[in-house]
């Protein structure tokens, strides 16, 4: 089962009827303003950008946000999140009771009587699936091979992390995507926020491939425009919009065993390199699981060494990859977008 894993909503300050609220909310105004050479105002924007918050936020935050026409009371977070104590990994695509559980919660914490939700917009929703692999080597080269599996105009890209993240249209606002591993991210955030898991829903993390798919403030503009309302978003719909986008990125990715010449291709298509350089930074590779990095790094060119592990991290090789006698030690898998798994229950049977 999918899950919504962030909203995004606002509604025009006229709107409200609480004049300590607005007091309140216009104290805390901040604007960056930026004028021209002739004395005019180009252009200003308040100092928190909201919709650039990460999914993994815990809580709600809120913002007065201006189009150059109107005000608005934006309040933003997870309903998963904020159902199950922080902990974002399961939960449902109703997008009314997702929208509720903020507005409830924006109540709570602005201490006053919001408006319902009809009065509401949605400016940004994340749709989201958790996918189980065999373990979580498998879910690295999943990740390496979402890494080179570009379609349309998406890019891929690696997080400086070793390739636990990958990426497709990062800053726009009509539609982007990312996929990455469920694990390590979890568990830092169990850490940081101080949230509480159990010892084998952290470890069934580790084995979970998160795809999330994020629409923006542009592609609600449109629905708008159109005469249609996000209220009326069925689950089916947000389905429907995740399968769109992911579809040809991700239901041809098999995780399988790779022999030499497929790891090249990978070196080679990550980087944008010749099969040349990239086979040159494979026996680097190979001479590191044999004799050691220091040897190795004491043997080559500095410059040399450096860019053969720039480029086998690009592709998502870790330190831990060179010192293993496999190239990828994988068992195969497919990862087909229609079976997501939906609780922890269903990870542990399956373990």
């Amino acid at each position: 089962m999918l899950l919504i894993d962030w909203l995004t909503l606002r509604i025009k300050l006229d709107e409200i009827h609480a004049p300590a609220l607005l007091e309140r909310i216009r104290s805390c105004l901040g604007l960056i303003q930026c004028w021209s050479p002739d004395g005019e105002l180009t252009w200003q924007k308040h100092s928190l950008d909201i919709d650039r918050l990460r999914s993994d936020t815990v809580g709600l935050v809120w913002q007065v946000q201006g189009d150059g026409k109107d005000q608005y009371l934006a309040i933003a977070g997870s309903p998963a999140s904020i159902r199950n104590n922080g902990i974002n990994v399961f939960g449902d695509l109703n997008i009314s009771d997702g929208a509720q559980t903020l507005i409830r919660l924006a109540r709570k914490a602005l201490n006053c009587i919001l408006p319902g939700i009809e009065h509401w917009q949605c400016r940004r929703i994340d749709i989201t699936g958790n996918y189980l692999l065999p373990d979580p080597e498998s879910v690295k080269q999943a990740l390496q091979m979402l890494m080179v599996s570009d379609g349309g105009r998406r890019k891929a890209g690696s997080a400086k992390n070793g390739g636990d993240t990958v990426t497709w249209n990062p800053t726009s606002d009509l539609a982007k995507g990312k996929a990455y591993h469920k694990g390590p991210q979890l568990e830092h955030l169990c850490k940081k926020r101080h949230l509480e898991i159990s010892a084998d829903y952290l470890s069934a993390a580790y084995r979970l491939l998160r795809l999330e798919h994020t629409r923006g403030a542009r592609w609600f503009r449109r629905l708008e425009e159109s005469g249609k309302n996000w209220l009326d978003l069925t689950p089916e719909d947000l389905e429907e919009l995740y399968r769109d986008f992911f579809g040809k990125l991700v239901n041809g990715v098999e995780v399988k065993d790779m022999d030499r010449d497929d790891t090249i291709k990978l070196i080679q298509d990550a980087n944008c390199i010749t099969h040349g350089k990239a086979s040159a930074a494979f026996t680097t590779m190979l001479n590191i699981r044999q004799f050691g990095f220091e040897v190795v790094k004491g043997y080559m060119p500095h410059s040399t060494f450096c860019r053969h592990l720039k480029h086998l991290r690009a592709a998502g090789i870790t330190d831990a990859d060179m010192r293993t006698a496999k190239v990828i030690p994988i068992r195969p898998v497919k990862i087909v977008l229609a079976e997501p798994v939906s609780s922890w229950e269903q990870i542990l049977k399956a373990a």
